[in-house]
This record gives C-alpha cells, sequence and structure tokens, in this order.
C-alpha cells in the first residue's frame, strides 16, 4: 500500500472526527430528545477535534503540496456532497408534505421547529461525509 498523501490523512481525518462526533448524535437523535445544547455542544466538538487533528496531520507531514489532481478530486467531492444534500432537502420536502396532507406529525407542534432543524442539520451532516468519501475513494482509485 502506498504512503497516503498530506491531504488524503486529512480527509481520513476529517471522516473519523465526523463519525465520532455526529455518531452519538444520530443514536441520541433516534432514540432520545434532543435540545439546542446538545447540537450546540455537538458542532464546539467537531470543531475542536477538527483543529487538533489537523494540527498534528499538519505537523507531522513533510509534503504538503498539492497539485492538479487535488483540486479535481476536491471538486469531485462537493459535487457529491451537493447532490446528496439537494437530494435530501427534496427527500425531506416530500416526507414534509405528505405528513402535513395526511395530518400526523409524531412530535408535538411546540418541538417542530427544533426537530427539522435536527433534520435538515442532519442531511448537511450525511452530503459532508458523503463529500470526504467520495474524494478519499477517488484517492484510491487514482494510485
Amino acid at each position: 500500500m502506498a504512503s497516503l498523501s498530506y491531504r488524503e490523512k486529512s480527509l481520513y481525518a476529517s471522516l473519523a472526527a465526523e463519525l465520532v462526533v455526529y455518531g452519538p448524535y444520530f443514536f441520541l437523535f433516534l432514540h432520545q430528545r434532543y435540545s439546542v445544547n446538545k447540537v450546540a455542544g455537538m458542532i464546539i466538538g467537531i470543531i475542536v477535534l477538527q483543529v487538533i487533528l489537523q494540527a498534528l496531520i499538519a505537523a507531522f507531514t513533510r509534503n504538503r503540496v498539492t497539485d492538479e489532481r487535488d483540486r479535481l478530486i476536491q471538486l469531485r467531492g462537493y459535487r457529491a456532497g451537493y447532490l446528496t444534500i439537494a437530494s435530501l432537502m427534496v427527500f425531506g420536502l416530500g416526507a414534509l408534505w405528505f405528513h402535513s396532507t395526511r395530518g400526523d406529525f409524531p412530535i408535538e407542534n411546540r418541538m417542530l421547529a427544533l426537530h427539522f432543524l435536527s433534520v435538515f442539520f442532519s442531511m448537511l451532516v450525511i452530503a459532508d461525509i458523503a463529500k470526504t468519501a467520495t474524494q478519499i475513494v477517488s484517492y484510491r482509485r487514482v494510485l
């Protein structure tokens, strides 16, 4: 197996941080009540973890040069992330329309705003993971 480039190490660290922080969030989202404090704590957690991991990778990686291949892979990842979020937004709006026409929201009205904040934030997280995973796969295909 070839040595990983700086960008690949950075992508693997980002993916690991996202899974470590967002994994428990999705578990709590499915099994417990969520709150603004939990969402804020998760956002702060991902920022701190990303800063630490990226600083360590930058400190221990000698060659941080990027080339045209890196830019093309980055664009491919952003395209996959955009298509994922657009598809999930359409799905979410369709689900909202479906449940509103049936009149069966599973949550109280006062929790509706927080519920949709969590749902659409989850879609954003899934799109970011799709972007990172696409970039990692693209690096592996090139080698």
